[in-house]
């Protein structure tokens, strides 16, 4: 596998997870809105039970109203029971697409860490040839400043 191909598995599975994300966040604002449906549905039919028996005309369409009320109302809990599924769903593939990321994130760490290692091994390694080298060098010289300064030997 080349160098930047698991930094491109991140970054697409980080607009995964992001996609996901944004997926839930309109599952939560759908759910919301059917919860505030239901309020609204439960409001207006206490005010319509309020008219009704103020006013015995009104009581005649009572029925009706109950009938849409109850169809409204099933319609609005069919759809939550529906989006909870979806929520749950979509929390389950988040999660497991977080997983994923943190998996191959935590891969690419340990590469750069074991690559990291790997060049300073090799720079240890040069630097340490060329303190070697000028070691050498220096005490190369030394000898011959050495044996230049030293008196000449008799000869027999």
């Amino acid at each position: 596998m080349a160098k930047n191909d698991l930094k491109n598995l991140i970054r697409l599975h980080k607009w995964q997870l992001d996609e996901k994300r944004k997926e839930l966040g309109q599952h939560l604002r759908f759910e919301a809105a059917l919860s505030k449906r239901k309020e609204l549905l439960a409001r207006r039919y206490a005010e319509e039970d309020a008219v009704a028996k103020e006013n015995p005309a009104a009581a005649l369409t009572f029925g009706l109203f109950v009938d849409w009320y109850i169809k409204e109302q099933r319609q609005a809990d069919a759809a939550l029971v529906e989006t909870r599924a979806k929520i749950v769903q979509v929390r389950d593939e988040i999660y497991e697409a977080f997983r994923t990321l943190k998996t191959y994130e935590i891969t690419q760490d340990n590469r750069d860490k074991r690559e990291k290692a790997e060049l300073e091994r090799k720079m240890r390694q040069v630097l340490d040839e060329i303190g070697l080298t000028l070691n050498r060098r220096l005490k190369l010289e030394e000898a011959q400043a050495a044996r230049e300064n030293a008196p000449p030997k008799p000869e027999n």
